[in-house]
């Protein structure tokens, strides 16, 4: 199940581990995702296995999964393991993970049968809907009590529709993969199973607050277009932020002015610009420019949309997440 020329150790140390489920293979395992993403590591992909066959990899060593070992309820819902049987597999494959600082995710399955519209309930038999069913609520029962967790397919399925993006069961298409793609990230992401945070496929470029007194002012150059690959550290734009300077930032001469002149020491009431370069914090595509140069800007504000991605079809209410960005003073 692992490649016998790879050294233990890189085995080990690879981020990401997905079992070749066509669901998880199709999502968070499309090629050029999460590859050469800095941060993760390696991206493992495993062979399709089931429930009972993780749990015995994972048991003799023949599985070394990285940080995150990313499974899927639809081997088990096509298999004849008793519900309770595969809930104690991966129980117990949650359990040798956790052991080495590691954590299982696992995808359900939709209930969603295009073959199977009736579904009929009678004793001794189980369609595919019946039985993914009635997983997937052993699976909610089950994550709650060991930590395991669930990337919510069926629940992606319910929100866009099936009719188009489920052409047979268990196979994912078109809105649905992009749903469960973004789920499965921020899952991922909130668990902190990775030292680093893992980015969404569609992710908000925002205009960075550099201090309380300065947050507002203009773009005033991109060193970047849209559709250009950005690397970590590269400088996107400038932005020329006007900050209020307080009466304890002037000269004794300067107070003493301005008591005279106004009978109170209030604050100073003028002000100069200060220009920021803000630069990338990982590597992403400049999908769309919002704010271009010229164009007035708060702090929080979003100044581009940035994608996983080159010319992906999206906009910025598309975001799942912020660009993580770093902010450095121009000296002048």
């Amino acid at each position: 199940m692992v490649d016998d020329n790879m050294p233990e150790d890189d085995a080990h140390q690879s981020g990401i581990s997905l079992v070749g489920s066509p669901d998880v293979l199709a999502t968070i395992g499309r090629p050029g995702l999460l590859d050469n993403r800095s941060g993760i590591g390696s991206i493992e992909r495993l062979p399709l296995v089931d429930s009972e066959q993780l749990v015995t990899g994972l048991r003799d060593g023949a599985l070394r999964p990285g940080k995150v070992l990313i499974t899927s309820l639809l081997p088990e819902v096509r298999s004849d393991t008793p519900a309770d049987r595969t809930m104690r597999n991966l129980a117990e494959a949650g359990e040798i993970l956790a052991g080495n600082q590691g954590q299982l995710f696992v995808f359900n399955v939709s209930t969603f049968d295009p073959h199977d519209d009736t579904h009929t309930f009678e004793p001794g038999h189980e369609s595919f809907a019946v039985r993914a069913h009635r997983l997937l609520i052993e699976l909610e029962n089950t994550a709650a009590q060991t930590g395991i967790r669930v990337i919510d397919v069926d629940g992606a399925v319910a929100e866009v529709g099936a009719i188009g993006n489920v052409p047979e069961a268990g196979s994912l298409t078109g809105d649905v993969v992009d749903f469960v793609t973004e789920e499965a990230v921020l899952a991922i992401d909130q668990s902190g199973a990775l030292a680093d945070t893992i980015q969404a496929p569609v992710m908000s470029l925002r205009v960075p607050s550099f201090d309380r007194r300065t947050t507002v002012g203009s773009i005033a150059r991109w060193h970047v277009q849209p559709g250009q690959l950005v690397e970590d550290e590269e400088a996107l734009f400038d932005v020329r932020f006007e900050t209020r300077v307080h009466r304890f930032d002037l000269g004794a001469d300067d107070r003493v002015t301005k008591r005279k002149r106004s009978g109170r020491s209030a604050k100073a009431d003028r002000s100069y610009f200060m220009e920021v370069s803000v630069v990338a914090g990982a590597e992403a595509y400049v999908n769309e420019i919002v704010c271009p140069e010229g164009h007035p800007v708060t702090a929080g504000d979003i100044a581009a949309v940035m994608t996983t991605g080159r010319g992906m079809d999206v906009a910025a209410a598309d975001a799942g997440s912020d660009f993580r960005v770093g902010a450095r003073v121009i000296e002048s």
